[in-house]
C-alpha cells in the first residue's frame, strides 16, 4: 500500500484525505532519512506533490534505480532524468505515457527506434525531435500531422521529396520552405495559401507577378507588403483598397528614398 505524506507543503496548503498520521511508516527509504534529508512537508518519495518528489530526487540521484518500477506513474515519471540507459530501455514500455514521454527526452537518442510507434501522439512527438536524422524517413508517414511537422523540420531537405503530397497544410508549409529548388515550385498552386506563400517567400520575383491574380488575400497581403519592383507597382491596382493602400505607402516610400 502507497504511503502518502500528512502534510503536502509547510505553510498553508491541506494534506491529502485520509492522510497516515505516520507519514514515513513503511516508507522504503525511512531508514536513510538523515543520509538523504528527505522532509514529508518538502522533499519525499512518498507523497503525490510532483515538486517534492522532484527535489528528493535531484538531492537523492542514486536511489533513482530503486524506483523506476514504482507503482505511482509520477515517480516513474522524474527518476527518467536521473537512470542509466539500461534501465531506460526497459521502460519503453511502461503502462503510463507520461512516463513514456520522459523516457523519450532522456533515452540516447540512437535507441529512440523501439518508441516510434508509440500509442501515444505526445511520445512519438518527442521522438521525432530527437531521433537520428537518418532515422526520421520512417516516420515520414505517421498518421499524427504535429509528428510528421517535426519530421520535416528536422529531416535531410533531399529527403522532403517523399513528403510533397502531405494531406496537411502546415506540413507542406515546411517542405515548400526546405525543399530543394526547383521542386518547391511544384507548390505554386498547392490549394492552401500558407503553402503558396512559403513559394514566395524563396524570392523568385518571376513567381511574385504570377501570384498578382491569387484569390486568397493573404497571397496578395503578402505582395503588397513584401513585393518589390514591378509586382508591388501593379498591387496598387488590387481590387481590395487596404492592399492598395498598402502598396501605394510603399512605392510613396521608395520613391521617397530614391530621391534622397
Amino acid at each position: 500500500m502507497r504511503v502518502f505524506c500528512g502534510v503536502r507543503t509547510s505553510k498553508g496548503d491541506p494534506g491529502l484525505s485520509g492522510a497516515d498520521p505516520h507519514p514515513c511508516g513503511g516508507c522504503p527509504v525511512s531508514s536513510l532519512r538523515e543520509e538523504t534529508h528527505c522532509d514529508p512537508t518538502s522533499s519525499c518519495v512518498r507523497t503525490t506533490y510532483a515538486r517534492h518528489i522532484e527535489r528528493f530526487f535531484r538531492n537523492n540521484p542514486r536511489l533513482a534505480e530503486r524506483f523506476w518500477q514504482d507503482g505511482y506513474f509520477e515517480v516513474r515519471a522524474i527518476v527518467t532524468r536521473y537512470l542509466p540507459p539500461e534501465i531506460l530501455r526497459k521502460m519503453t514500455r511502461d503502462a503510463d505515457e507520461t512516463v513514456r514521454m520522459n523516457v523519450a527526452l532522456f533515452l540516447p537518442a540512437g535507441s529512440l527506434v523501439r518508441m516510434m510507434n508509440d500509442p501515444d501522439r505526445e511520445v512519438r512527438i518527442r521522438v521525432a525531435a530527437r531521433i537520428p536524422v537518418a532515422l526520421l524517413p520512417m516516420m515520414a508517414a505517421d498518421p499524427d500531422y504535429y509528428v510528421r511537422h517535426q519530421v520535416a523540420l528536422r529531416i535531410a531537405p533531399t529527403a522532403l521529396l517523399f513528403m510533397k503530397e502531405d494531406p496537411d497544410p502546415e506540413v507542406r508549409r515546411v517542405v515548400a520552405r526546405r525543399i530543394p529548388s526547383p521542386h518547391h515550385l511544384d507548390f505554386r498552386e498547392d490549394p492552401d495559401g500558407l503553402v503558396r506563400i512559403e513559394v514566395l517567400e524563396r524570392g523568385d520575383p518571376a513567381l511574385w507577378r504570377e501570384a498578382l491574380g491569387d484569390t486568397d488575400v493573404r497571397v496578395r497581403f503578402w505582395l503588397a507588403e513584401r513585393a518589390t519592383g514591378d509586382a508591388l507597382s501593379a498591387m496598387a491596382s488590387d481590387p481590395d483598397p487596404f492592399l492598395r493602400q498598402i502598396a501605394l505607402r510603399r512605392l510613396g516610400e521608395e520613391k521617397g528614398r530614391a530621391a534622397s
